[in-house]
């Protein structure tokens, strides 16, 4: 083998930051590496290893599990004391230290670069790809969080992760954002622009592709319906007003509706035009894009929007709030539109999409083709291999 290298990140489940680690820790195996996993531990998913403050004053200590993910990489799930407040994920500790001895290769895989706090407090030369700065991928939690947690929030916990955040930036540590958004945020947070590049998350053409025809009228929405950020009550109101003007549209999203969604489709009325498909495997995602006519970004901030250049490789127009990321690749008029957070205005762009088919289809070829160009596999294993040979001197 070539030598072994750690991916530094968040618990392996879903969302875009697991994507994102698993196309890195896959492309490195082809590479000839060894990979395994570090990540931290949290308290809903790994309750025996991070450990709250009322159980700590019981004599319980943080702890350590192994196991496997993205099929057969070896896994370090890594504990922590006082979780409930955060930063403490990221705090160095000696469960970090024994996890991250004896590799000749550090990546740091986040949405923000805090994960890669437990790296730098040890020195560890290293490489972090990163989505957001701290407080774009916070501010919106906040806001959804009890007005006593939001106080603590904003008075404790947010600063003590924006002086982590500063702390790590300054360092001269290789960045690669995943979007010019990323970029342009996090080196007005502090961060060295010589050091960044943009290096978006790639799109596998043989599992998202385009259909052969397409039934019109689909709507979709692939993600955590339930996460503030994503705002998933703009598309709700403005497929309200689309399904007004059409009795035949529909509304897919992924995934599985909590209780207060729900509520607010039924207020809506229009239960019986929302569909729920589970939360679904690579495979039968790239199936529910080609199944879609227009595909939507409600967002208040998107580090890229991994959703939507998938659903673009599958040939889908995308509509899309100006939320960062999807400005790289919604051009406006060209692949999709780019709209205010405004449920009329987010209507009108949908349905000037799919009621109008030549645009459609015009719109559906661009999205491949930019797509093919910038979002390309080739393109990633180039960026890394150049940021790899500007940490380390030679290339993976």
């Amino acid at each position: 083998m070539t030598g072994s290298v750690v991916l530094v990140t968040l618990p392996p489940t879903r969302g875009g930051v697991p994507t994102k680690t698993g196309i890195l820790a896959r492309f490195l195996r082809r590479r000839g590496y060894d990979v395994d996993i570090a990540h931290y531990a949290t308290m809903s998913e790994f309750g025996d290893l991070s450990v709250p403050s009322w159980n700590l004053i019981r004599g319980k200590r943080p702890g350590v599990l192994q196991g496997t993910c993205f099929g057969d990489f070896p896994s370090t799930a890594v504990g922590c004391a006082f979780p409930e407040l955060e930063f403490t994920y990221y705090r160095s500790s000696t469960n970090w230290r024994r996890a991250l001895e004896g590799y000749d290769r550090y990546i740091a895989v986040g949405g923000t670069v805090l994960v890669s706090n437990p790296l730098v407090a040890l020195d560890i030369p290293h490489m972090t790809w990163c989505a957001s700065t701290m407080i774009d991928d916070r501010i919106d939690r906040r806001g959804a969080m009890p007005a006593p947690r939001r106080i603590f929030d904003a008075a404790v916990i947010g600063p003590v992760q924006r002086s982590m955040e500063k702390r790590i930036l300054s360092r001269k540590t290789r960045f690669m954002t995943v979007s010019d958004y990323a970029r342009r945020t996090l080196t007005a947070a502090g961060g060295d622009a010589d050091r960044f590049m943009t290096v978006p998350v790639p799109v596998d053409r043989a599992v998202f592709s385009p259909p052969r025809t397409v039934s019109p009228g689909k709507i979709g929405f692939a993600g955590r319906a339930d996460d503030p950020r994503k705002n998933i009550d703009l598309l709700l109101q403005a497929f309200r007003i689309v399904a007004d003007r059409d009795p035949a549209v529909a509304l897919l999203l992924t995934g599985d509706a909590s209780p207060g969604i729900r509520r607010r489709v039924g207020t809506l009325g229009i239960e019986n035009r929302v569909h729920w498909t589970g939360w679904l495997a690579p495979s039968a995602l790239s199936e529910f894009y080609r199944s879609l006519d227009v595909f939507v970004f409600p967002s208040r901030k998107e580090g890229l929007g991994i959703a939507g250049i998938e659903a673009m490789a599958s040939g889908v127009p995308v509509v899309s709030t100006r939320c960062g990321g999807p400005e790289d690749f919604v051009l406006d008029g060209e692949t999709g539109r780019l709209v205010n957070e405004d449920p009329a205005e987010m209507a009108d762009a949908i349905t000037s999409i799919y009621t109008r088919r030549q645009v459609r289809d015009e719109m559906s070829r661009n999205a491949v083709a930019l797509i093919t160009e910038r979002y390309s596999m080739e393109t990633f294993e180039e960026n890394i291999s150049t940021n790899w040979k500007l940490t380390w001197g030679d290339t993976p």
